[in-house]
């Protein structure tokens, strides 16, 4: 295993941490998306435009909490392959020594075959490890575009409260709080995205 591929190993680990944390957050996301929906109903005809935007909340939040499991399971994913790696590359070494101390043995190509087999393996694992780094950072960008979109969604509800008469206060109060809420998501995923960016 390469170098590199150790400490893409490490800060996958270090996502699947910060992705855990963010997870946290989008559960409490999902919560004030179904309070939100709650006030909605109650405010009725005064607040229609504001359904849409409960129900798009929601949806969001749902995404970003399986988007986050998900990259759980690829960061576990890239440990298992790393140690894949990394035996394989042991045996190529010792397949290597062995080679060199056989010298004019019978069975000496018996080993340089093996060696080629081994190194074939390495190049899959390679590929392999390399697409589940681009998985990794593609959920990112994915979690990344549902909280600026929960952003802008925050915003268009405090505008659309103004409507709700007395239920205003609250709803305006709620966007806030999901706009915050949206923030910790966003300071995660950036430090996941930074994490990937220092070893590519």
């Amino acid at each position: 295993m390469s170098d590199n591929h150790a400490h893409q190993t490490v800060a996958a680990a270090r996502i699947a941490s910060e992705l855990h944390k963010a997870q946290q957050v989008a559960r409490q996301l999902a919560i004030s998306s179904k309070n939100v929906r709650a006030i909605v109903l109650r405010a009725g005809s005064q607040a229609a435009g504001l359904a849409v935007i409960a129900n798009f909340y929601d949806e969001l939040a749902n995404e970003t909490i399986l988007l986050a499991k998900s990259i759980n399971t690829t960061a576990l994913e890239i440990s298992t392959h790393s140690t894949m790696e990394w035996r394989n590359n042991l045996v190529l070494n010792y397949l290597n020594k062995a080679y060199e101390l056989a010298k004019n043995a019978p069975h000496k190509e018996d080993i340089h075959i093996y060696t080629q087999k081994i190194i074939s393996t390495e190049k899959i694992l390679d590929e392999h490890f390399n697409k589940l780094m681009s998985e990794l950072r593609n959920k990112l960008y994915e979690i990344q575009q549902h909280m600026r979109a929960i952003d802008v969604i925050a915003v268009t509800s405090k505008l659309e409260a103004v409507q709700t008469g007395e239920f205003q206060g609250h709803l305006v109060e709620m966007a806030d709080g999901i706009q915050i809420m949206a923030n910790k998501i966003k300071e995660h995923v950036s430090q996941s995205i930074s994490l990937l960016g220092s070893h590519k």
